[in-house]
């Protein structure tokens, strides 16, 4: 949804392939007939020219079935861009952002919805794993639907009416304060929505929770969350445009306004924890931290009494449920953000889990572990004695060192064509990260930069052509403002 799509589920028949239905979880052009009565309503939700953006609302992971009730449950996510105030003109609660939508899976129409973030201006997706039990509430059985969103609500929903049970934060939030039980939606700080001045917020886009899953046992009764400490900085940036191959959220710090700190946020912020929750009295139960970094591995429970988790410093560990005492540990050494499983074969019961440090957290967080190794899958067994795996070390880079020919102006130019097209994954900042820190390139590397920054030598590396934006001056320029970093970066190690 950040780089300007309108979000949709569709079903297709998996015999023939035949579309069956797509439900559009936007609006689209207000001048075009409408899909369905479910984006008529949602189009009185929004305001602007908020189709030319797409919009948003993909639902890139929740997804669950009850098929007593014959509903299908959805999560969706962020609105497109980020910011309420450009996206829809700071009108409306934006039908159907950041929210729990359930269809009919025979036609796809709307049965109910929960908005969890009503004009989402955080990315504060509602994507996150959907788990469906029952739980004895105020004395009476409910069919419930749990989510811990990005936004740092617990929610529970009766999953037949969509109705809200209750609500409360799981991790640390100052975005808002309660959800209002009355209306379900939350009441918001007055510093929210980053109108007339910058705010650190918290929390920041990553959310409280995200894709790692949580775990729920119905044997404690508790619910197991990977949750994240995190905060950022949000502006109504008032230069931005949109672009059609453009991160486009929007929400640059504004140099013309002051930036409202945080000054309650806990000690915490930008580590993690495992917490257990209580989903009947909203209250955590136990928790665990990881001190490291907040990205770390889904979880899994089972019922033997055991939380499994991966974490980020290249650790796998089995919890008591009950109480969160660490019982077994292995070294698997690299980061783990997957989720473990467990099956049987044989009558012999096994757990795997496949360990390798990537995704946004390897990309922008780097590296808790000396090394990091190709994925790998480890899988563990009672009574089992296989030899664990040689972990291998290899040499460390060196900063290149190529003399800097360039002028300070073409060094300045260099510098702001890194920011635009490279830095997102090349941050300079990040000498640790899972994609190649370009000061420590090869000599050799940097002798075919043309091939592959203008021609796409690497795309199936993952390396984009950038052949029809960048000329060779430009890439000149670029690559003298790395060989620039690196200088500066060597006298920083001298010193």
């Amino acid at each position: 949804a950040d780089l300007g799509v309108r979000g949709y589920v569709t079903a297709y028949d998996a015999e023939t392939g035949e579309q069956k239905w797509r439900f559009y979880t936007v609006p689209g052009d207000p001048s075009k007939p409408f899909e369905s009565k479910a984006m008529e309503m949602a189009a009185k939700t929004w305001a602007g020219d908020y189709w030319k953006y797409g919009g948003g609302g993909t639902a890139w992971d929740a997804m669950a079935y009850d098929p007593e009730l014959k509903l299908l449950y959805i999560g969706t996510g962020n609105g497109s861009p980020w910011n309420w105030f450009h996206r829809s003109n700071g009108t409306g609660d934006n039908l159907f952002l950041s929210s729990i939508v359930a269809l009919n899976p025979d036609n796809g129409e709307l049965a109910w919805h929960y908005q969890t973030t009503p004009g989402d201006h955080w990315d504060y997706t509602a994507t996150q794993n959907l788990i469906l039990t029952d739980l004895m509430i105020d004395g009476h059985v409910k069919k419930v639907i749990m989510q811990a969103p990005k936004n740092g609500f617990f929610y529970v929903l009766d999953r037949t009416s969509g109705k809200l049970l209750s609500a409360e934060p799981y991790t640390y939030i100052n975005w808002a304060t309660a959800i209002d039980k009355s209306t379900g939606k939350p009441i918001e700080t007055d510093f929210s929505r980053y109108e007339k001045e910058n705010a650190v917020i918290s929390p920041g886009p990553t959310g409280g929770h995200s894709w790692q899953p949580m775990a729920y046992s119905p044997i404690t009764k508790l619910v197991y969350i990977p949750v994240f400490y995190s905060s950022t900085t949000y502006g109504n940036d008032p230069n931005w445009k949109y672009s059609e191959r453009g991160w486009n959220t929007a929400t640059g710090v504004d140099s013309k306004k002051s930036t409202r700190e945080d000054k309650s946020a806990p000690a915490n912020m930008g580590q993690g924890r495992l917490i257990a929750w209580d989903p009947i009295s909203q209250k955590e139960v136990w928790k665990v931290d990881h001190t490291a970094t907040y990205f770390n591995g889904g979880v899994m429970a089972t019922a033997g009494g055991l939380v499994f988790q991966g974490t980020a410093d290249g650790r796998f560990v089995a919890y008591d449920a009950t109480n969160g005492d660490k019982l077994w540990e292995a070294n698997v050494g690299s980061g783990a953000i997957a989720a473990p499983a467990t099956y049987i074969v044989d009558g012999k019961q096994y757990v795997s889990i496949a360990v390798g440090w990537g995704g946004v957290g390897g990309l922008f967080l780097g590296t808790f572990t000396k090394e990091n190794y190709p994925g790998t899958i480890f899988t563990f067994a009672l009574d089992a004695k296989a030899t664990p795996p040689d972990f291998y070390s290899t040499t460390p880079r060196e900063l290149i060192n190529l003399d800097v020919t360039a002028s300070k102006e073409e060094i300045a130019k260099g510098a702001a064509l890194f920011g635009k097209y490279c830095s997102t994954c090349h941050g300079i900042w990040n000498p640790k990260s899972m994609i190649p820190h370009l000061t420590y390139s090869s000599e050799s590397t940097f002798s075919i930069f043309e091939n592959i920054v203008l021609q796409g030598m690497y795309l199936k590396k993952g390396m984009p052509n950038f052949g029809d934006r960048l000329g060779k001056e430009d890439i000149n320029n670029i690559k003298q403002y790395i060989l620039h970093t690196a200088k500066e970066m060597r006298k920083g190690q001298s010193n």
